[in-house]
């Protein structure tokens, strides 16, 4: 039975406690970026704990995905999540006055603050909206560079399989067709069944077999 805490609970009390501290610090007239900062990290909250809890199951109910795109998916998830808070502090401390007063006051550093000019809510939307598309594109091309590595994979591995299932098939009718004159003839077609390149099967079974009726007839 699954923990309610850990599935239900857990999210609900951090996006209630992010809520809490932004109606506690809300200031006497609320601007466009404390409401953007609240729903931004509102959303990166409930990213993280869908693929905290569910994003690397259904990551498998994916097709043709690898594991190892599924790693990639869950780190560069984590590191969107990161760069996403990095640029939102980053934002607040160089681009707000308010931030600046606090870097200033912690740091004394008044006259190098003083030189920076605030920046607009503009260029705040536009990084928010750059490190989204990077993480958006980069898992793009991974996700499709993985579907081909994945399809080769597997159309090499059930050629493989093919190979195998034809020098058993082989060996069986060997078994039962061998004669002591056609013993050596039956080994040299086996071996060469078993070193034929996987992927060249399709075109060389049919001459196999056909060696191999050539044998049963003799």
């Amino acid at each position: 039975m699954k923990n309610p805490f850990y599935s239900f609970l857990t999210p609900l009390l951090a996006i209630g406690v992010t809520l809490l501290g932004f109606f506690l610090l809300k200031p006497a007239e609320p601007t466009a970026l404390y409401w953007i900062n609240m729903t931004w990290l509102i959303a990166l909250e409930v990213l993280f704990f869908v693929w905290l809890r569910w994003g690397r199951l259904q990551s498998r109910s994916v097709d043709e995905q690898t594991i190892y795109f599924r790693v990639f998916l869950g780190v560069g998830t984590l590191y969107y999540i990161i760069a996403s808070i990095a640029w939102m502090i980053f934002f607040f401390i160089c681009g707000t006055q308010t931030g600046r007063t606090l870097l200033c006051i912690h740091f004394d550093l008044p006259e190098i603050l003083d030189t920076w000019p605030e920046m607009s809510i503009r260029i705040y939307l536009v990084g928010i909206l750059a490190i989204t598309v990077l993480w958006i594109v980069i898992a793009a091309v991974m996700g499709r560079h993985d579907v081909v590595y994945n399809t080769q994979q597997t159309e090499l591995e059930n050629a493989t399989e093919d190979v195998r299932d034809l020098v058993a098939e082989l060996k069986d009718l060997a078994a039962e067709h061998a004669t002591p004159e056609t013993q050596r003839a039956w080994n040299a077609l086996i071996r060469d069944a078993e070193s034929v390149p996987p992927r060249q099967l399709a075109s060389k079974a049919d001459s196999f077999r056909s060696r191999a009726n050539k044998l049963i007839n003799q």
